[in-house]
């Protein structure tokens, strides 16, 4: 039994080398191809090897082009034109801009070998759109876009509008919620997990330079455009293939461009999803007018009313004392439901979905925690922010919270011990020793403090 499971063991591993070999040898070959091909027609970029060429058979690499228009896709983005959008002319639009130099972009990701590329330009279009208007990075899951509204078929293909209405109506939730998996078949849980962003609209970006330069002027702008197999070796400069190109077939991101790229023909600056490894650190400039780039373009709207107003620190909290405090929002429709998504409150306090906060903390220390309101609007909006609240006070061993250490300390802990009597506030009340325990240890070390010269009770 042992033999045979250790020659099945071998074949396997000698499967897997042969695999990576073989694919090795035919990333190899494709390369030359390309690179003979950049050299005979002059072209201004440079190609090379990477994991995802080395790693996924041309199969596999297809199926990563998941860009596909349903059948009422013109009506769908001409509800979303609006006719006050107007473009500025060249002389008014910068020759170079890139959102990638104001550190706003968030990073990189890998959509794996699903054809969720359409998933992943939209989320990270909201993800560069919150991150300047409201200074935050988010990781958002497109797993949850891609269970929760293409169940069963999204890693065969889409396109951003499917993701947008998701992020409008039921919000994007955190990465860490829906792990991103690049399989379809996950079960949806995002109802599990809170929003933490939601998009308020959108708008449609006719396919022309200057309507997307000043589109991304705002933010970036996730585009569709024709992806040819050469571009799986992209390793630097600007990318061109032919001419014009009416297939689509890839989504991706376009966080900028340059008018003196491509010999002052410009190019944009455009994020990928197949990694950082890939390309330039995931990145890729593309001639303007080439391959269709620019289809499908739209500039997401982003609420940015709503707001928390109170200060990032929470006035200070003591153990021996009630505490309470109202958070208060802003820009929004009332009433407000309030939630901690991220951390907890100390024990003692308690946060209702008002926004209140009350109780009698029971230790001493910093708490922060993220805290999320939204607004009755329809359909809803919403906004968090991380808080801090220090609680102070309290003396170990002042078991009765009057600010000294005496006899009534001593009667407290023996009434609590032995005689079911209220707990002392907070949890260094009624320890004297360090031990984080309360017994009878606790009141003997307060009674040689207070009439033997023994040493005072420990401090946290």
């Amino acid at each position: 039994m042992k033999k045979s499971i250790t020659i099945i063991f071998l074949i396997l591993i000698f499967g897997f080398i042969y695999t990576i070999a073989f694919g090795n040898e035919r990333a190899e070959k494709e390369l030359a191809e390309i690179r003979a091909k950049i050299a005979e027609q002059g072209l201004d970029w440079t190609a090379d090897l990477n994991p995802l060429v080395e790693q996924y058979t041309p199969e596999e690499l297809n199926k990563m082009l998941g860009f596909k228009l349903p059948d009422n896709w013109e009506e769908i983005w001409r509800a979303h034109l609006d006719e006050s959008f107007l473009p500025k002319t060249k002389d008014d639009l910068p020759s170079y801009f890139n959102w990638e130099d104001s550190d706003v972009i968030t990073d990189v990701k890998s959509q794996g070998g699903c054809g969720s590329c359409w998933d992943f330009a939209a989320t990270a279009a909201v993800e560069a759109i919150y991150s300047i208007y409201r200074g935050r990075k988010l990781d958002l899951s497109e797993q949850a876009t891609l269970s929760c509204i293409s169940y069963g078929h999204g890693c065969e293909g889409g396109w951003m509008d499917d993701a947008y209405t998701h992020y409008h109506y039921d919000g994007a939730i955190a990465e860490e919620g829906m792990p991103y998996q690049a399989d379809d078949m996950v079960e949806c849980v995002e109802d599990n997990y809170p929003a933490i962003v939601k998009v308020d609209g959108w708008t449609a970006i006719p396919q022309s330079r200057n309507f997307i330069k000043t589109a991304v002027l705002t933010a970036p702008v996730a585009v569709a455009f024709m992806a040819y197999n050469d571009l799986y070796y992209y390793s630097d400069g600007c990318y061109s293939h032919g001419g014009y190109e009416e297939d689509l077939n890839h989504a991706v991101l376009i966080v900028g461009w340059d008018d003196d790229m491509c010999d002052g023909e410009g190019a944009w600056r455009v994020k990928n999803s197949w990694g950082w490894w890939w390309g330039d650190s995931g990145y890729f400039w593309i001639k303007y007018d080439n391959c269709n780039i620019g289809y499908a373009a739209a500039l997401l709207q982003l609420d940015t009313l709503l707001d928390i107003v109170n200060s990032k620190q929470l006035p200070t909290a003591d153990v021996c004392g009630d505490y309470s405090f109202q958070f208060e929002a802003v820009g929004g429709v009332e009433p407000y439901k309030w939630s901690i998504i991220d951390g907890q409150l100390p024990d003692g306090l308690v946060f209702d979905p008002s926004g209140y906060i009350y109780g009698d903390p029971a230790e001493t220390g910093v708490a922060s925690f993220a805290v999320r309101v939204e607004d009755s609007h329809d359909p809803t909006r919403i906004y968090f922010d991380y808080f801090d609240l220090s609680i102070e006070g309290g003396t170990n061993g002042d078991a009765d919270c009057n600010g000294e250490l005496n006899i009534f300390d001593v009667t407290f802990l023996i009434s609590y011990l032995y005689l079911d009597g209220p707990a002392p506030q907070f949890e260094g009340g009624g320890d004297c020793n360090c031990s984080y325990n309360c017994d009878i240890f606790d009141i003997t070390y307060l009674i040689t403090h207070l009439y033997l010269g023994g040493p005072p009770p420990c401090d946290y």
